[in-house]
């Protein structure tokens, strides 16, 4: 009993709490994981139907979006966006993918410092479109959506 007393206190002091806490999520992760999140800051389809979402570090140290033979970089960082059409369908978009313009805010658009933005091609949402996901993650770990234990929440978009 007293050890389970101290072994449970350990994980609520922690911030470990619930199934989740065993990854080092949960409330008060911050100071024990100390690792990436990020917000959304934009999510619309503007009149011509393009899809624009931004996307804010919060915390982390950012990291290289691509490879850069000018800056002399490896890749660092893995960022892919789902968005969900009114149909329920999904379409997977990769950075630099052909026709999006998606750019990290340093370096020539290779680095994610803190905003991150992917711009669809025009007319992408003629047939609704209704949430994203992102994902992101690096080869320690993975980005997690605003202090959460989800790295890639279906989001609606505005």
């Amino acid at each position: 009993m007293v050890l389970a007393l101290l072994v449970t206190s350990t994980f609520v002091l922690s911030g470990c709490t619930g199934i989740s806490g065993l990854t080092g999520c949960g409330e008060g992760y911050e100071e024990m994981y100390g690792g990436y999140d990020y917000v959304y800051d934009t999510k619309v389809v503007d009149d011509q139907n393009n899809l624009t979402v931004i996307l804010e570090l919060l915390n982390g140290g950012g990291g290289w979006l691509e490879e850069s033979e000018v800056h002399e970089a490896n890749q660092e960082l893995w960022v892919g966006l789902d968005v969900k059409f009114s149909d329920g369908s999904v379409q997977n978009i990769a950075f630099r993918q052909t026709g999006w313009e998606n750019y990290g805010d340093g370096h020539d658009g290779s680095y994610w410092a803190t905003t991150l933005m992917m711009t669809s091609p025009e007319n992408f949402c003629h047939n609704g479109c209704e949430e994203v996901r992102f994902s992101a993650g690096y080869q320690d770990g993975t980005i997690y959506h605003n202090g959460t234990c989800e790295s890639s929440p279906w989001i609606d978009i505005d």
